[in-house]
């Protein structure tokens, strides 16, 4: 079923479900949307292929895995190193400086928070202590409005306009995953979803990185964009699990 939001998300719209998994399609500023929200016994965590009990990448074949998305950018397919410093399971772990990295998703006791980089070494900090997970990227939706500009100038330009993802805090606090039903270019993916209610958003990494897939309640897995040359060298990865 089609649900339309021409304003803001609300509560009751969004709110988590005994289900392990849910998956809304909604219309949002005139734009397909695919909402994953995880339910209230799912857990969200984030891996990379540089912590030191990394055991391959994850496979679509593995039934505790609900969702699978790729998270921070991979510089290049040499080295796989991730976009900024992250934190996986309390574990602290170097990557590589970027500028477009100007936010952060930190996930401590299952809650998760999408916040700034002025405050970044405090919230790495609380993931170590708490044995948490943090990773960086570009901080698309802050307190509700729309920063467009944060995405890199590669990816304004591009042309043409490509499938985005974000992972996403609504109004009333709880996480989801969004993804453009349709493709479009940057600025209206961002605007649908302030326009749907996103209170913070961070871009996920896209384009030839940006197989990920999804199980929904017991449905077989949905994969979520087509495998391009690049899945192989993905490095790390936003998930939920069951």
């Amino acid at each position: 079923m089609l649900m339309v939001l021409m304003g803001c998300g609300t509560k009751s719209s969004f709110v988590k479900t005994n289900y392990a998994m849910e998956v809304k399609h909604v219309e949002a500023a005139g734009k397909q949307l695919m909402v994953m929200m995880p339910g209230l016994d799912a857990q969200v965590q984030f891996v990379s292929h540089k912590q030191r009990d990394f055991a391959g990448a994850p496979s679509i074949a593995h039934s505790g895995i609900l969702l699978n998305v790729a998270a921070a950018f991979t510089l290049d397919t040499e080295s796989m190193d991730v976009c900024g410093d992250h934190v996986v399971a309390g574990e602290r772990i170097r990557g590589y400086d970027d500028v477009t990295a100007t936010g952060h998703m930190l996930i401590i006791n299952n809650k998760v928070s999408i916040k700034g980089n002025s405050c970044l070494e405090q919230s790495i900090q609380e993931a170590v202590a708490a044995r948490g997970y943090l990773f960086q990227q570009c901080y698309i939706v802050e307190d509700g409005r729309a920063v467009v500009e944060r995405i890199p100038q590669a990816i304004l330009d591009r042309q043409p306009h490509i499938l985005f993802r974000a992972a996403c805090v609504m109004k009333d606090g709880e996480f989801a995953v969004v993804q453009g039903g349709e493709e479009m270019f940057p600025a209206e993916f961002v605007h649908s979803l302030v326009a749907l209610g996103v209170q913070q958003a961070l871009y996920l990494d896209m384009g030839t990185w940006a197989w990920g897939w999804i199980r929904e309640n017991g449905k077989p897995p949905q994969e979520l964009t087509e495998k391009y040359q690049n899945t192989r060298y993905q490095s790390n990865w936003l998930q939920v699990t069951r």
